[in-house]
């Protein structure tokens, strides 16, 4: 048989360790990593050649008890991923219980015609003898075609997942070329890269109400110039994230030039800029071009 693809859709419970996995596999900075939940705010599609095998990820926002308009459309937008893979992982810390909301989630999966992988990540968190009790009590909610143990963090048992998974491709050809590894727009991969370093340089809920915009990009030979405007709700938010006397921003500008620097294989010079803007999660426009379905 010649060359198969299998799309996989990434679901889980928030900080469950869904973008550290793609990114362990891809070796890439495709989706971005923190500490904080509700980070990934659309499905990132990344691409990993296994062998004969192309496996196109969706890596979709963690999955919690949303409030918002804007929170909605991104679980909505989880659950839409759902129906656009041949097989799911669903993927859970298995260091901490089950939440109220978590075992809702695996009910809801009964909706779903769709093969499914329970993967229990952070096992090097676990004691060992618990693995089983956790494996059965997860599957009493939903019944997983196969279970896998890993570490996300380390790679333990991720190449025999991978392996696993070829075994599951039936469709014929490749979908992207060999040497892409994403398909995100890079105006796009570059906001979410500097949105990840918002995250781990500001604290609070400042990060959950900004977003990062591309104003200019203009790409030479050996220099890639970007220019992003940072949005936030409030002006005290403003003054977060520019810190004192700057500091803040520049922090924020050098973490995530020196992680574009690595992606694009060039100098970068990265220009950041903050404004105040209460309405941004107003812009249907915005939210279109990053993939979610708004619902006024």
């Amino acid at each position: 048989m010649g060359k198969l693809n299998i799309v996989i859709s990434i679901v889980g419970p928030s900080n469950s360790g869904k973008s550290t996995l793609l990114n362990k596999i891809l070796d890439e900075k495709v989706s971005i990593v923190s500490r904080k939940v509700q980070t990934t705010r659309m499905g990132l599609r990344g691409i990993f050649n296994n062998n004969e095998v192309q496996i196109i990820f969706i890596d979709t926002p963690g999955l919690f008890d949303a409030k918002t308009i804007f929170e909605k459309a991104m679980v909505e937008n989880a659950f839409n991923n759902l129906n656009d893979a041949d097989l799911v992982y669903f993927l859970i810390d298995g260091s901490r219980k089950l939440s109220k909301f978590d075992k809702q989630v695996l009910e809801y999966f009964e909706n779903f015609k769709k093969e499914a992988f329970l993967i229990i990540n952070k096992i090097d968190l676990i004691d060992k003898k618990q693995l089983l009790g956790i494996t059965n009590n997860i599957n009493s909610y939903f019944s997983f075609k196969k279970t896998f143990y890993i570490s996300a963090k380390t790679k333990e048992g991720v190449n025999d997942l991978l392996s696993q998974t070829n075994k599951e491709a039936v469709s014929e050809g490749w979908l992207y070329p060999e040497d892409q590894y994403t398909n995100l727009q890079s105006a796009i991969l570059c906001e979410e890269i500097t949105r990840e370093k918002i995250f781990n340089h500001v604290h609070e809920e400042v990060p959950y109400s900004s977003i990062v915009k591309t104003d200019s990009w203009l790409d030479k030979k050996n220099l890639l110039k970007i220019g992003q405007t940072i949005y936030v709700k409030k002006k005290n938010h403003k003054g977060i994230i520019l810190g004192k006397e700057g500091s803040k921003i520049k922090e924020i500008g050098t973490a995530s030039r020196i992680d574009l620097e690595k992606i694009f294989n060039k100098k970068i010079f990265l220009s950041l800029d903050v404004k105040v803007d209460k309405n941004w999660d107003k812009d249907l426009n915005y939210f279109k071009r990053l993939g979610l379905d708004i619902k006024k």
